[in-house]
């Protein structure tokens, strides 16, 4: 039984892990305490990360000099053909355990088994389809005396019919599809034009409130822990994100929601996480829920891997001398029992995603990673060193997932992440406030970018 932070370093140290991320900060709390060997990811680490966190890195935008809207998701792909030569130099013969942000696809299996590695996956049964089709999923969650919108599923989109039963707005959603990709807000006939062909999708009413993600954990012996809550960042003006993409989330905003609907989340949370020990799922999750105008919670879909804002709650963690939730999760997913106290709930700890608003685009500029504070001109100047929550003081920001110069931005790319300990947006998490106003501002003025001429 794994039960602190020393004896979970000394496992993850030992198998040699090789973690396999869209984003390279999605894996902080694991670079933090030196459990990672090897860093494959989608999108490129900020500079200087591999020699503070010793760790050999391997990224497809380091190669492509392109960052596009999809998180680094896709760019794996584009990785694949070389990383079994890129890493064989040192790492043939060696046996490496894997820690995956999520999908682990059988592709790189077979190429890295090729170049010589032995990279070990978890021995996890699949997920059925209730844990990972949207149209299957919400059934099963009603199965679960749970409340969701109310939906349907259709092979054809027909506006009048659906606008007639779900009013004005309302949300199609592919099957499958993370951090808001496939997920569509329609409000006319021209929004649904633009929803690619390929059914079925799920159609939901859409639902005006604060929407929350909480983290949940299966451990051995079908133990449930209840995790934090955040409030997730959406639809902000001037982020440059699409309806329903993932804009950050701000762990502290929770404690303005009601108490009643904060209890009423967590015993949503623990009836999900006991159904899911159930089925044999065992490491962390993240459930999705709504909390409307009149509190009423109503659980929208759920995760069962890491979240977005696992990395975040870890900084939290490791600041409160525990084992965070990220190192729990692999080593469950490896077998190893893991136990110990854990966070009711979370501090003041914020992230918000910039996007880049414009044509596809060339940095021609970029700021270097690190803590920055704004002064009276509305300038962000750079104070030192960071690579996250853990070195941010109370009046800076910390920009982190920074583009190259060269790199060619797609439209809605991700220019920067921007950490703070203090808010950034109204407690619901739609509007940015003044500072969080005069901190985006301020950040964007540290790059430069050039049209991209065809």
């Amino acid at each position: 039984m794994v039960t602190s932070l020393d004896e979970a370093c000394a496992v993850l140290r030992s198998a040699n892990a090789f973690g396999f991320t869209p984003r390279p900060f999605l894996f902080l709390p694991l670079l933090r305490t030196g459990c990672l060997s090897v860093l494959v990811s989608g999108q490129q680490e900020d500079q200087g990360w591999a020699g503070r966190f010793g760790v050999e890195c391997l990224s497809a935008e380091e190669r492509t000099r392109v960052r596009d809207d999809a998180g680094g998701r896709s760019d794996l792909r584009h990785l694949l053909p070389r990383a079994g030569e890129a890493l064989a130099r040192r790492w043939r013969g060696r046996r490496m355990a894997l820690a995956s942000y999520g999908q682990w696809w059988p592709e790189w299996r077979a190429e890295l088994a090729g170049a010589g590695l032995c990279v070990q996956a978890p021995q996890v049964p699949p997920q059925p389809d209730c844990l990972v089709d949207k149209t299957r999923m919400r059934p099963w969650l009603r199965s679960l005396c749970l409340e969701t919108p109310s939906d349907t599923v259709v092979d054809r989109l027909d506006h009048v019919s659906l606008r007639r039963r779900f009013g004005s707005p309302f949300v199609v959603q592919q099957p499958r599809g993370t951090g808001g990709h496939g997920t569509h807000l329609v409000r006319d006939e021209r929004d649904l034009g633009r929803i690619p062909p390929g059914g079925p999708w799920l159609v939901s009413r859409y639902v005006e409130g604060t929407a929350i993600n909480h983290h949940g954990l299966v451990g051995s012996h079908r133990a449930v822990c209840v995790l934090p809550a955040s409030v997730q960042l959406t639809n902000l003006q001037g982020v440059g994100a699409a309806f329903g993409a993932y804009s950050g989330c701000d762990f502290g905003a929770v404690r303005a929601l009601p108490p009643a609907a904060q209890s009423q989340a967590r015993t949503a949370v623990e009836r999900i996480g006991h159904a899911l020990a159930r089925l044999g799922y065992r490491g962390t999750f993240g459930v999705d829920l709504v909390i409307t105008g009149d509190h009423q919670v109503l659980v929208l879909e759920i995760n069962c891997r890491m979240q977005s804002s696992t990395w975040l709650l870890g900084e939290l963690e490791l600041a409160a001398g525990l084992l965070p939730t990220q190192l729990r999760h692999v080593l469950e997913q490896h077998g190893h029992s893991t136990a110990g106290p854990h966070l009711p709930d979370a501090g003041d700890a914020v992230q918000l995603t910039v996007r880049h608003t414009g044509p596809p685009s060339r940095v021609t500029r970029a700021p270097r990673s690190g803590r920055y504070a704004i002064n009276g001109a509305g300038e962000a100047v750079w104070r030192g060193e960071s690579y996250g929550l853990w070195e941010c003081g109370a009046d800076e920001i910390v920009l982190i997932h920074l583009p190259r110069p060269a790199t060619v931005l797609a439209p809605s790319a991700s220019l920067a992440r921007l950490i703070s300990r203090r808010p950034l947006t109204t407690a619901d998490g739609r509007t940015l406030t003044t500072r969080g106003r005069e901190a985006l501002s301020a950040v964007t003025a540290l790059f430069g970018v050039e049209v991209v001429t065809p």
